[in-house]
This record gives structure tokens, C-alpha cells and sequence, in this order.
């Protein structure tokens, strides 16, 4: 009677195990912003973005982008909070299909107004250079130093920035004048990493 009591209670303690892992399967749109933010945070976080901007993935850069504040585009260090582009998760999920023409802030050196479509605001403010591959990358401690003021840590007190930042290949231009950054500003929330701004630096007139 004691090793049939025994085995009638192990069976039941597997039942209930079974019963409680299978209650909530995570779908695969919470599995994949989990997988972003496990791991090393915000340097992962900021791995995920790089990946899906080079991948021009607007669907998988969407779920990297915080959910009510969207995320501001400024095509120089300084950040132009009343005129810089911010972009919500449904706009970020077409930005490569968007063919309107919008109006990014104004030119370094001629003062023209930049006016470009995304995919073409892409191609100069934001993967000009190959940032996969960066010269180094450092959160919170921006190495780029233009003559633009740089600003992001005023204007985003609670974020944390990862700069990639990126020198000339030996022969193909002056390191101190041709070098390009992109800093990726992100807030946490509710235990995640969203990104809240993509700034590109270089180095200005």
C-alpha cells in the first residue's frame, strides 16, 4: 500500500508540473522581444537593431522600438527636438516602402533643407557606413567629437546610447575628418530595451 501511495503521488506532482509549464505558451512576437533583451542588455539590444538595419527588416526593427514614444531620426549630433522625424511602430514597418518625401532638418555646410524619402534618408543619415563592422562601440561615452553640439544626453536623460562609431579604411581618407558614428539611444521598460533614437554624427563645417 506505501509504494502504491508513493507512485500515486509522483504521478500527480508530474501532473500538475505538466499542467502549469503548458498554462501560457509565449507567442512568437513576446518570444522574440524576450530574446532581444536577454543576455548582455542594451549591447544585445543595440546588436538586434544594426542587424535589422542592415537587413532593411522593418518588421523585426519594429518590435525594437519602444512602443508609445516611437523613434526620433536626426541626421546630426545635435538633436532638433521640435524638428527631427519620430516615426511609430506602424510607420517603422513600412520605412523602406514609404515613398514620401519628408523633411529631415537642414543640411551641414549649404543650410538646404534635407528632404527625402526614408530609403533614401537611410542611405545618408543612417547605414552610410557599414556599421556592423565598427571601428568600436561604447555606450554612454560618445568617442565621435564634431564641431555639432551633441546634446543626446540632455534631451535623454534616461537613456542609455550605444555609438558605433567607425574610421576610414588606412588610405581612403583622414581619421580625424572621415570618421562616421551612429548612436542607438534606448529606455527600458517593464524589464526591456526599446530603442528611442537613431542619431548620425560625422564630421560637420
Amino acid at each position: 500500500m506505501l509504494y502504491l501511495r508513493m507512485i500515486m503521488l509522483l504521478a500527480f506532482a508530474v501532473l500538475i508540473s505538466v499542467t502549469v509549464s503548458c498554462t501560457k505558451a509565449p507567442s512568437p512576437k513576446e518570444k522574440a522581444i524576450t530574446n532581444v533583451n536577454a543576455g548582455t542588455g542594451v549591447l544585445q539590444a543595440a546588436r538586434e537593431v544594426i542587424d535589422a538595419l542592415k537587413a532593411k527588416d522593418g518588421k523585426r526593427l519594429l518590435r525594437l522600438v519602444h512602443p508609445e514614444q516611437g523613434v526620433r531620426f536626426s541626421p546630426y549630433a545635435y538633436v532638433d527636438v521640435e524638428h527631427d522625424q519620430v516615426f511609430k511602430r506602424n510607420e517603422i514597418k513600412v520605412f523602406w516602402e514609404d515613398r514620401k518625401i519628408y523633411f529631415w532638418g537642414l543640411a551641414d555646410g549649404t543650410g538646404d533643407p534635407i528632404n527625402l524619402t526614408p530609403s533614401q534618408y537611410y542611405d545618408r543619415f543612417i547605414m552610410d557606413q557599414d556599421f556592423s563592422r565598427p571601428s568600436s562601440i561604447s555606450v554612454n561615452n560618445d568617442r565621435a567629437m564634431g564641431n555639432t553640439s551633441n546634446n543626446a544626453a540632455s534631451v535623454y536623460p534616461q537613456g542609455s546610447r550605444v555609438e558605433y562609431y567607425v574610421t576610414p579604411t588606412p588610405g581612403q581618407g583622414v581619421p580625424e575628418l572621415d570618421w562616421a558614428a551612429l548612436r542607438l539611444v534606448f529606455e527600458r521598460s517593464s524589464g526591456s530595451w526599446y530603442l528611442i533614437a537613431l542619431i548620425h554624427d560625422e564630421w560637420t563645417t
